[in-house]
């Protein structure tokens, strides 16, 4: 929790720090994700994990000195998760519901009309919601409490994107990422660990749309 708390705090002051005068850009993304992660089940229960689709939109603001390189804070809602796969055809369905804040470094290459791009960087973010979905019964709500699942998150995001040109100031993009957590997902102190315990990673691939809106026109950028 302290370290999430720093991270906001560093945000925070980034945005204090940007020069006015920098070439900027902003916009919003729209898409689809393929998530699960690490689990820990006995050979006894008769399951297997499989991925959940899930859906994602956010909001960035793109800053950059006019080179290669740029740096843009986002803010994303995702919904993660994962599906388990029991006997007789009977799945159930756990999904997340989470507030991301990411900063990432952007390195972008191109001509006038298109460009491609790399982006890498760190996140944090809030667990704000979280429900079973079973073929067999009613949606029911995850106590995050009983169930000793941490509500603050970190995680690694690298992407790789393109964008297309529509005006002087205006362009279209697709973008691939993927995001890796690197906490815990449940908040069990390292003691009460059983034999063999291995970390619960969010594991995410994602495919958006969206627009930006460059300040500066899309040459520069």
């Amino acid at each position: 929790m302290n370290y999430s708390l720093k991270l906001i705090s560093l945000i925070i002051v980034f945005f204090c720090c940007v020069n006015v005068y920098a070439q900027t850009g902003y916009g919003f993304r729209f898409g689809g994700n393929l998530s699960d992660y690490t689990v820990n089940i006995p050979d006894s229960i008769q399951t297997s994990p499989a991925k959940k689709l899930g859906w994602q939109t956010g909001v960035f603001y793109n800053i950059s000195s006019g080179g290669l390189f740029s740096v843009q804070p986002e803010v994303n809602f995702s919904q993660r998760g994962i599906r388990f796969d029991g006997a007789e055809d009977i799945s159930v369905t756990r999904n997340f519901n989470y507030l991301e804040f990411n900063v990432v470094g952007k390195t972008t290459f191109g001509g006038e009309n298109a460009k491609v791009y790399l982006n890498l960087g760190p996140g944090i973010a809030y667990l704000m919601s979280a429900q079973d979905r079973s073929d067999i019964s009613e949606t029911t709500k995850v106590d995050f409490e009983a169930e000793n699942i941490r509500r603050w998150d970190t995680s690694i995001h690298l992407g790789l994107g393109t964008a297309f040109r529509l005006g002087f100031e205006n362009a279209l993009f697709i973008e691939g990422r993927y995001t890796l957590s690197i906490s815990d997902l449940n908040d069990i102190d390292t003691n009460s660990q059983p034999d063999g315990y291995k970390p619960v990673n969010h594991r995410v691939l994602g495919l958006t749309i969206g627009y930006i809106y460059y300040i500066d026109g899309f040459e520069m950028q």
